[in-house]
C-alpha cells in the first residue's frame, strides 16, 4: 500500500502564501483535526534546540498547529523530554528555561509546555513490545499518557544515525533520559590506540568520567552511556564508531520508535520541515551552515514514508560548497552520506519498515 505524503514548498511572494500559512492549510489537508475529540490531551512533540543552537523550528510554526487543536476544545501541549548529555536540556528546570529564552512561551505558542520525563528523566513507563533487542522500552509518562500526538521534526545530519527525521524524534526525542541511557549504551566507541595522542582532550569531553589516560585513552565501559561526544572532541579522529555496533543502535532507535507510538491508535501525525538542512544535531550548542537549500514542509500519517521522502527530496537537490559536505554534493547522491560517510541513514527507515511501522512506497500530494 501507497502511503500519502503531503508537500508544501518554501515559495511565499504575497501575503496569502506565507510558510506559516501554508503550514496550516498543509495541516488542514491531512485531516487530522477529524481524529480528535473534545478535550483531548494532545502531545506536539518537538525540540526546542540547545542553548546556541538557532536551527529547530521556530515556535511560530507551532502556534499555528496549536490554535487548529483549541478550535476543536482539545488540549494541546508542547513537549520534548530531557537529554543523556550533561548541558542545559538534562533536567526539566533547565530545559524549561531554555524553551523560554528560545521564545517557547504561553504568550507566542497559546499552550503550555510540559517536559515529558520529569524533572530528572525518570518518568516514565515501561511499554511492552518483545523485539529483538528489547522487551520493553523506557517511554516519556506524560507522551504515553496523550491522547493524539503531532510530531513536528526537523530533518538535518546525526553523528550516530546518519539523518534525523521523524523516526529519531520518536525513537530519542520520546524516550525518558533512561530509555535514552537504554539505547545508547549499544553505541559505545572504541578507541585506536595507534592514532591516540594521550592528549587529554577526551577526558574533558566526557560527561561521565569515563574515559582515562595513560600511553593512550582507555574507556570503562561501566560508566559509558554511548553518547559519543569524545568522537567529535578527538583531534585525531582516534575515537570511532563500532559499525557493528552502529547498525544495533538504530535498530535499537527503531524499536524504541515502534514503543512510542504503539499504544496511540494511529492518532499521531508527523510534520517535517526540510529547512535549515544542517550537517548534525540540533542538539548542538551551534548551527553549521546548511548541506542543500530549504525544500519545504511535509505532513503524513505514516513515519516511515515521510523519512523516506524527506530523504529523497534532499538527495534529489545539490550539495552546498563550502558546507560540511565532504563528497556527494552532485543531484541524486546521498547528500548525508557525504557528512557522515561511515553510516547509512537509509537503516532506519528499513529497520522501521520491517517494524511494520509504515511503508517505503509512497506519493507526494503537493499542497
Amino acid at each position: 500500500m501507497i502511503s500519502e505524503v503531503y508537500f508544501t514548498n518554501m515559495t511565499s511572494n504575497n501575503p496569502n502564501d506565507s510558510l506559516l500559512l501554508k503550514l496550516e492549510r498543509l495541516y488542514e489537508r491531512t485531516g487530522f483535526s477529524f481524529l480528535i475529540s473534545e478535550n483531548d490531551k494532545v502531545a506536539i512533540k518537538t525540540h526546542f534546540g540547545e542553548i546556541g543552537n538557532t536551527g529547530y523550528i521556530q515556535p511560530q510554526y507551532a502556534r499555528k498547529i496549536v490554535d487548529a487543536l483549541k478550535k476543536l476544545n482539545s488540549k494541546p501541549f508542547l513537549t520534548d523530554t530531557n537529554t543523556l548529555y550533561h548541558a542545559k536540556r538534562d533536567n526539566s528546570v533547565d530545559h524549561l528555561e531554555t524553551a523560554t529564552k528560545h521564545g517557547f512561551t504561553y504568550s507566542v505558542i497559546n499552550a503550555p509546555v510540559i517536559i515529558a520525563d520529569g524533572l530528572t528523566g525518570c518518568s516514565d513507563v515501561e511499554v511492552e513490545i518483545n523485539k529483538k533487542l528489547f522487551n520493553k522500552v523506557k517511554i516519556a509518562k506524560d507522551i504515553y499518557d496523550s491522547d493524539a500526538m503531532i510530531v513536528i521534526s526537523h530533518v538535518k545530519g546525526h553523528i550516530l544515525a546518519g539523518f534525523g527525521g521523524a523516526l529519531k524524534n520518536l525513537a530519542m526525542g520520546c524516550a525518558s533520559r533512561r530509555g535514552k541511557i537504554h539505547q545508547h549504551k549499544i553505541a559505545a566507541p572504541f578507541i585506536s590506540k595507534i592514532a591516540c595522542l594521550a592528549c587529554n582532550v577526551c577526558i574533558d569531553a566526557c560527561p561521565e568520567n569515563a574515559i582515562t589516560v595513560d600511553t593512550h585513552a582507555h574507556i570503562n565501559y561501566e560508566k559509558c552511556i554511548g553518547c559519543n561526544d569524545c568522537i567529535g572532541a578527538c583531534p585525531k579522529n582516534a575515537i570511532k564508531l563500532n559499525k557493528i555496533n552502529s547498525e544495533e543502535f538504530i535498530e535499537s532507535m527503531m524499536e524504541y520508535a515502534y514503543g512510542s507510538v504503539k499504544d496511540k491508535d494511529d492518532k499521531v501525525l508527523y510534520i517535517n520541515f526540510l529547512t535549515d538542512i544542517a550537517p548534525d544535531c540540533d542538539c548542538n550548542p551551534y548551527s553549521d551552515r546548511p548541506i542543500v537549500r530549504d525544500i519545504g514542509i511535509l505532513a503524513s500519517y505514516d513515519p516511515v514514508a515521510i523519512d523516506k521522502a524527506s530523504y529523497d527530496l534532499i538527495n534529489k537537490e545539490l550539495g552546498l560548497i563550502d558546507s560540511a559536505l565532504e563528497s556527494n554534493h552532485e543531484e541524486g547522491a546521498d547528500k548525508f552520506k557525504g557528512v557522515w560517510r561511515n553510516i547509512d541513514g537509509h537503516m532506519q527507515i528499513d529497520f522501521a519498515q520491517q517494524l511494520n511501522m509504515g511503508t517505503k512506497d509512497y506519493k507526494i500530494v503537493e499542497i
